[in-house]
């Protein structure tokens, strides 16, 4: 089936009966070219809608490629080029079973699809998969403070993702790189029973002064059943800047399950007590959809679900929650 058309059903079915104007705003039009950009191979991208829980209502577009879907191939982005296309070439030639998952990142809200993030989600552990994906990206400067933070890192985390800014770092001053790691079970029920782990655990990575909201803030997420996900901007020394961020992952028949949806009504009910959110998280219900298309011989199974809460703390700035809408198409 034409991709764009299931792009655009399942968009048109995440925004309707009220929900573009309380969730996504007037982003639709940027975020489909942003799509329009970023089809590779002749499968549909896993796409992310990243969405504020308070304040004006925006989103930004996340559209990630599968190695399955080009590995072998002479993969190119439908719309960009340079180190955006050495990236994807990169990915679309390594070993099986080292990566998973190429995302372009579009600030979409701030109308740009001209400089997206791009980002590599690898399947294991080998610290030459995500070396090479920064010299394929234009960052082999990133290279050596990725290799001391994960060196510096808690044995149990998993540094699961990494990437670049091209567009947000041309304001700052100093380069950095992000790096996601899940840190386990075992951790995040210490985290959860003990704030001194989680402390010593985030100053071996340079946020040893890090602010007791956001331990609190880690912690509450921790004691929720969901894997928990914690985010950082690296610096060129390959310690963390100060900003961190937390997540937790839900999975699509959590939103059928009524135990489930109770937990996360109740972070959810938490993140709006502490400020973070407003009610517009009670929609998000509603964009949980599964439905078949069909036209004619072809046919598409959609799935549509809230799969990520983050929260993000910032030194001198406010903190913020969102929710990562995510689309499947198989």
């Amino acid at each position: 089936m034409d991709r764009m058309m299931v792009y655009d059903i399942a968009y048109a079915l995440a925004a309707r009966s009220g929900r573009e104007g309380v969730l996504f705003g007037d982003c639709a039009p940027i975020a489909r070219e942003a799509v329009e950009r970023s089809l590779a191979g002749p499968n549909l991208p896993e796409f992310w809608f990243e969405i504020p829980l308070k304040g004006s209502p925006w989103f930004d577009l996340h559209a990630l490629i599968s190695y399955e879907s080009v590995t072998g191939t002479q993969a190119a982005f439908a719309g960009q080029g340079g180190a955006y296309a050495d990236a994807l070439s990169w990915f679309a030639a390594q070993p099986a079973n080292t990566v998973r998952q190429l995302a372009l990142s579009y600030d979409t809200s701030a109308g740009d699809v001209d400089h997206p993030a791009v980002q590599l989600l690898v399947s294991g552990t080998d610290v030459s998969v995500p070396l090479g994906f920064l010299d394929a990206a234009g960052r082999p400067d990133a290279k050596e403070p990725y290799r001391t933070f994960v060196q510096a890192m808690p044995k149990q985390w998993f540094a699961c993702y990494v990437g670049v800014f091209p567009q947000r770092q041309r304001a700052e001053a100093s380069p950095w790189v992000r790096i996601e790691c899940i840190v386990g079970d075992e951790l995040q029920e210490a985290y959860a029973d003990d704030a001194q782990t989680l402390r010593e655990h985030l100053a071996q990575i340079g946020l040893g002064g890090i602010g007791e909201e956001a331990i609190a803030g880690i912690r509450e997420l921790a004691r929720s059943p969901f894997p928990l996900e914690l985010q950082f901007n690296v610096g060129p020394n390959g310690t963390a800047l100060p900003v961190i961020s937390a997540s937790v992952r839900f999975q699509p028949n959590e939103w059928a399950d009524e135990a489930c949806k109770s937990d996360i009504k109740h972070l959810m009910y938490w993140t709006q007590n502490q400020g973070l959110a407003d009610d517009r998280w009670v929609q998000l219900e509603n964009t949980a959809i599964a439905k078949r298309l069909q036209r004619g011989d072809e046919g598409i199974s959609l799935l549509c679900f809230p799969a990520f809460l983050k929260l993000r703390w910032q030194a001198g700035g406010p903190a913020c929650a969102k929710v990562y809408l995510m689309v499947l198409g198989e």
